[in-house]
Formats: structure tokens, C-alpha cells, sequence
């Protein structure tokens, strides 16, 4: 396959297998099932790299990448991705939430153009529609009267009559005969029209979704506790000291992987295997090939647990909150991180000459794992930094 020009004599020189079925072979990897033509027409490692990388596959080849590159390489990548997603955190962190607000309603903060205009307590009886029905009502009352005086004689006192009897036998089983009831309901309508929207708030209706109410944030806030209780939230001194022990280990096992550098990596990354640093420090410690350090029987590592490893890193960190790149930005960035460990251009050795390792600089000019062009800027020269770094040897 012909190189394009970003590839131009540059070769995967820390590259274990020369050829795709070798790595499926030796290192357990797995061909996706839409890439398997990809993989018979590509059957080179290299060009098939750079074939998924070329087609913005940047999470397969990530993937591919870390199934085929050198143990020591694949550790200082894992250390190099957590450095540049640790500098993006650093200048644009994110505000974690707090376990208490899950649940809890919250007033919607509404803009002043959206507000409803302060209104004043609605007088009906000044509502031109009433004073029409009230008119009606008269008029009707007159009719009324007129019609009642040209009844035959004794047809509207039967009615009356009657009409007596029925409401007494109704006030006997109710207590009020109907026009009782309803001179009362509106006696009750128009007493809490006339109350202010605080006394409102009084009524039955009212007070049982209060009631309600607290029942749901009594049972919320339950919740709460047995969520806190069963999984308990570190400080942020707890975290920031088991990160950085964590990175101390990652490097001192890269830059000299003895028995001891790596049990250091295996405890570290056990405290907190839920941060990237201390996956970092496992991944670092499965990259050693060796599962029983200080030990006279060696267990061998299993081929796929480190490449596994970092396929779950960089996808915890390329979903990190916060920061300033977007999920496919950050995959590019890693990709390209590996790649430059991979050509041997990335490596630990020009860090070996200064005192402290890179993470103990975490200022917003120091290394963030990334030699190159960040794919996500507009320059298109590679940085000083990276001209000072030679092919790796070692």
C-alpha cells in the first residue's frame, strides 16, 4: 500500500508481529466482524494500521495497536494518555455532583423575558362579563314573575307545596336542602377568591400534595443514604494521593521494571482502580509479564489482559467529564500518542535525564504525552519538543 505523506518514512519499529494473523495468533486479538475483509486485504500489521487510521477508525485501530506494540512501549502510552487527559482536566476541570442533589427537584430558572407580569388580584365582580350575567339574571328573575302571576290559580302553590316537602325530606338526609348547598359553596368560592395566595395554599388539596411532598423527599433522601453508605465517596487529598503514588509507580516500573517497581504498581493501581492513574499502574504491571513478582515461579502474564487493559483506559478517558476536546478528538489524540510511541519518536528516555518524571511538572506548559501536532489545533508543524526526541533503541 502506498504511504501517504503523514507516513512517509515512518515505521511501527516497537511493532511485536509483522502480520495481522500473527497478532491474532500470539496476542489473542480479535478482528472485529465488519473489519474482516479489511484484514484479508490488508494482511501487513502496519498497513493495516494505517488503513484504519486513514479511514478515521481511531478506536480499532487503538485497539489493534495495543494487541501489537512492546510491553515497555504499551505502558509509557497508557502513562502518556493519562498525562494529556490529566492537562485537559487542568485547564478546563469539571465540577463533579454531589450525590445529595440526585432526585431533588429544582425550580427552573426562568429568563425575565419569559416571566409573567406581576398581576393583582382579580376582582370579578368588577369583570365586565359578570356585571352581564348578573343583568341577564335579573331579567330572568322578572320573566320569571310575570309568568308565575299568569299560572291558573292554586297551580303555583301546589308547587311551592311540594317543592317544600321534597327539600325537607333532602335536609333530613344531606342537613341543607340544594339551595343551601349552593348559596354555601358560593359563599366558600368567593371567601377564598378574596384570600391571598398564601391563605390558598391552606386548603385541603393543597395540603395534601404537601404532604405528599415530603413523603417523596423523605423517601429520597432515604435513597440517598444507602447509595452513600453501600458506595462510599473518597476525598479529593484520598484521590490525589492515590493518583500520584499511582503515577510514581507507572514510571518507576517503565523506567526500570524489577519485581519491586512492579508489586508497587499492582498495590497502587489496587487502591484505586477506578481512576485512570490506577488503571494505568495495573496495565503497567500486566505489561511486566510477570503475575507473581518476588516469587521463584514465574506466571506468565495472559497476551490479551494488558491490551484489554488499555482498551478500557482509553476509553475512560476519552469519556473523562470536562475538558475542552470531544470524545472523537480525544480518540484521534491517543491514537496519535500510540502511534508516536510506536515509531519510537515517544519514549522515556530524554524525561530520565531530569530529576523529577514529567507528571510531577503538571503546569500547563509541560509534557502532556503528545510530541506532535495536536489534531485538534491549526498548526502544522510538529512542536520543538518533538525534534529533540531520537528513534528509540532500547
Amino acid at each position: 500500500m502506498p504511504d501517504k505523506l503523514d507516513w512517509l518514512n515512518e515505521h511501527f519499529v516497537l511493532m511485536k508481529h509483522k502480520t495481522v494473523q500473527e497478532v491474532v495468533d500470539n496476542s489473542h486479538y480479535k478482528i472485529p466482524f465488519e473489519l474482516r475483509d479489511l484484514a484479508i486485504r490488508y494482511p501487513l500489521a502496519e498497513d493495516y494500521l494505517k488503513k484504519l487510521a486513514e479511514d478515521g477508525l481511531y478506536q480499532k485501530a487503538t485497539e489493534f495497536l495495543a494487541s501489537n506494540i512492546h510491553q515497555r512501549a504499551l505502558a509509557w502510552w497508557a502513562y502518556c494518555c493519562v498525562l494529556s487527559v490529566n492537562k485537559e482536566l487542568l485547564e478546563k476541570p469539571h465540577q463533579p455532583r454531589d450525590l445529595s442533589d440526585i432526585g431533588a427537584r429544582k425550580k427552573p430558572e426562568i429568563p425575565d423575558w419569559a416571566k409573567m407580569p406581576e398581576q393583582k388580584p382579580y376582582d370579578y365582580k368588577a369583570d365586565p362579563e359578570y356585571v352581564r350575567l348578573q343583568s341577564s339574571l335579573s331579567t330572568i328573575k322578572m320573566n320569571t314573575e310575570q309568568l308565575i302571576q299568569q299560572l291558573p290559580p292554586g297551580v303555583w302553590e301546589q308547587h311551592t307545596s311540594l317543592k317544600k316537602k321534597v327539600y325537607e325530606e333532602f335536609k333530613k338526609i344531606v342537613g341543607m336542602d340544594p339551595d343551601e348547598m349552593m348559596a354555601k359553596a358560593v359563599a366558600q368560592a368567593e371567601e377564598i377568591m378574596a384570600m391571598p395566595a398564601e391563605a390558598q395554599q391552606k386548603a385541603p388539596i393543597y395540603q395534601m400534595k404537601k404532604e405528599l411532598m415530603e413523603k417523596l423527599e423523605k423517601i429520597r433522601l432515604d435513597t440517598v443514604a444507602k447509595i452513600k453508605e453501600a458506595c462510599p465517596v473518597k476525598t479529593a487529598g484520598e484521590i490525589k494521593e492515590q493518583t500520584g503514588k499511582a503515577l510514581d509507580a507507572v514510571y518507576a516500573c517503565i523506567t526500570a521494571p524489577t519485581d519491586q517497581n512492579a508489586t508497587y504498581c499492582l498495590n497502587c493501581g489496587n487502591e484505586c482502580p477506578e481512576t485512570c492513574e490506577g488503571l494505568a499502574a495495573l496495565i503497567t504491571f500486566w505489561c511486566y509479564g510477570n503475575l507473581t513478582p518476588n516469587m521463584e515461579q514465574v506466571v506468565k502474564t495472559p497476551p490479551e489482559l494488558a491490551p484489554n487493559g488499555m482498551k478500557g483506559l482509553i476509553m475512560k478517558c476519552a469519556l473523562a467529564e470536562g475538558g475542552s476536546r470531544s470524545f472523537k478528538e480525544r480518540m484521534q489524540l491517543y491514537f496519535n500518542i500510540g502511534r508516536e510511541v510506536a515509531f519510537g519518536q515517544n519514549n522515556w528516555s530524554e524525561f530520565m535525564k531530569n530529576r523529577e518524571p514529567p507528571h510531577k511538572n503538571p503546569g500547563l506548559a509541560a509534557f502532556d504525552g503528545f510530541l506532535g501536532r495536536d489534531p485538534g489545533t491549526a498548526d502544522e508543524n510538529p512542536s520543538e519538543d518533538a525534534r529533540k526526541f531520537e528513534r528509540f533503541k532500547g
